[in-house]
């Protein structure tokens, strides 16, 4: 089975990583905002469908586990 939340962590890494450099081009500035929305909108449905949350009963807050 694929393993989306590891794809989902190689993805918005990516993305942060190149955010902040695209930020110092000033014709760059619509593209940085639709890939921060898109980055916010990710990690919304992420943390919103997350097993863990459900444990926790609070949807934003996830507790770290650490995969051996």
């Amino acid at each position: 089975m694929a393993d989306y939340r590891k794809m989902y962590a190689i993805l918005c890494a990516a993305i942060d990583d190149v955010i902040d450099p695209l930020e110092r081009i000033p014709l760059a500035h619509f593209e940085v905002e639709k890939l921060r929305a898109a980055l916010l909108s990710a990690e919304e449905v992420y943390i919103d469908s997350s097993p863990d949350s459900e444990e926790t009963g609070a949807p934003h807050i996830i507790p770290l586990k650490r995969n051996k």
